[in-house]
């Protein structure tokens, strides 16, 4: 079953991650031709002194497919 996990800034409200959620999973669907039961979505908040490190804590310098300015790209 994939697990789709988002992590953000905190500060948006549950309707807005509820609907970034619900077009994440049906992105999926439509690209993978999943059921729609079958995908999960997770929204994590991390503070902003904190998102960096927790990020690349979290996740390999290669499965980090895209870099932003919150998070350098490996060298």
């Amino acid at each position: 079953m994939p697990h789709i996990a988002v992590s953000m800034y905190p500060g948006r409200d549950d309707e807005t991650k509820r609907e970034i959620a619900e077009k994440m999973q049906q992105f999926y669907v439509e690209t993978f031709g999943v059921d729609q039961e079958a995908v999960s979505v997770s929204i994590v908040e991390i503070p902003g002194e904190e998102f960096s490190d927790a990020i690349q804590q979290r996740y390999r310098p290669e499965e980090l497919y895209i870099s932003s300015r919150a998070i350098p790209a490996a060298e």
